[in-house]
């Protein structure tokens, strides 16, 4: 089994700019997006085997967000212009085969359509567009990267910062929810009149806890190795 890793880039500069595309650099949005995505994954995954990004300036800054949050060499990052150049799913796919065997996951940074088109490919039943900063996993069934594209992968995660922040918010509120519930049992059980009269101080007591161990969470995790 091998691992894939599917970034689109995040917001950049706008093409119609004084810039040419190729040098097209990510903005403060972008940033953004890059780092709510990396961290997102950093929680739940290992660091890629081996990180490949596009030869476009906005495709690598956003490679440098992914490896910084991963502990991954900058350095080791491959550079390959057929992700710019040719911008097709062939052209991406010759790339994948090429890989060593050792490698048992890849974190492609790239663009669309290609991207999108890759993942269309390589899961079936994926119809989505990758947003920026947009991730797609897929697990394939294979042994070598050579036999990229000839099974069918499976899906493991699609998400983009929108759908993060959006999941953040939703979890933060039943974590939130959880915690109210339990002091208030807790407390009710020795006076429930005083329990109930202290509501509006549990809730916002509750929140700023909320709030301090999410920081603490998503900082322990972004240093332990």
């Amino acid at each position: 089994m091998k691992r894939i890793y599917i970034v689109r880039h995040a917001t950049a500069q706008p093409k119609d700019g004084p810039v040419p595309d190729f040098e097209r650099s990510l903005i403060k949005k972008g940033e953004k997006e890059a780092r709510t995505a990396a961290r997102h994954l950093a929680l739940t995954y290992p660091s890629p085997d081996l990180m490949i990004s596009s030869f476009a300036n906005r495709a690598i800054e956003t490679a440098h967000v992914f490896a910084d949050t991963f502990g991954y060499p900058q350095g080791k990052i491959l550079l390959r212009d057929s992700f710019y150049d040719d911008f097709s799913p062939d052209a991406i796919l010759k790339v994948i085969a090429a890989q060593p065997d050792k490698y048992q996951s890849l974190m492609l940074f790239g663009h669309d359509p290609a991207f999108s088109e890759l993942a269309a490919r390589l899961i079936e039943g994926f119809a989505e567009a990758i947003p920026k900063s947009g991730v797609v996993i897929a697990d394939l069934p294979i042994e070598r990267w050579a036999e990229t594209g000839k099974s069918p992968g499976r899906l493991v995660e699609f998400t983009h910062p929108a759908r993060i922040k959006e999941d953040r918010k939703k979890a933060r509120g039943e974590l939130d929810a959880r915690l109210v519930r339990s002091v208030t049992g807790v407390l009710s059980r020795v006076d429930k009149a005083a329990a109930r009269s202290i509501g509006k101080d549990i809730g916002a007591c509750s929140r700023k806890i909320v709030k301090s161990f999410l920081k603490a969470r998503k900082t322990v995790d972004r240093s332990e190795p």
